[in-house]
């Protein structure tokens, strides 16, 4: 994860968004790091198939001039609902995932 402030660490936190539901985390920021984790579940109500896509935001905490975006990865339930070979994992795995910014030069 790149600091959003040059020379600066970061004091990230998670906005995740389903539809019409979003959970925010920003008062749960972790201070100082480059390297945050975030092992939290989260539940919303969907159904399948035509569930809405998981945007997962992460943002910088700043209290004096207002929190910077850093990126964002989003997650198809639909393709993971459906899919055999996920659905066959007894135990999922942590996953890690990239974040994209739109002023990132990859999409």
């Amino acid at each position: 994860m790149l600091p959003r402030i040059f020379f600066s660490l970061s004091d990230p936190y998670l906005i995740i968004k389903c539809g019409k539901d979003k959970v925010s985390e920003r008062d749960n920021y972790q201070n100082d790091t480059m390297e945050p984790t975030f092992h939290k579940c989260y539940e919303f109500n969907v159904s399948f198939p035509g569930s809405p896509v998981v945007a997962i935001e992460a943002w910088d905490y700043d209290l004096l001039f207002g929190d910077d975006f850093i990126g964002q990865t989003k997650l198809d339930l639909d393709d993971r609902f459906f899919n055999k070979e996920w659905a066959g994992i007894a135990e999922k795995p942590i996953e890690y995932r990239e974040l994209y910014h739109p002023t990132s030069a990859i999409s």
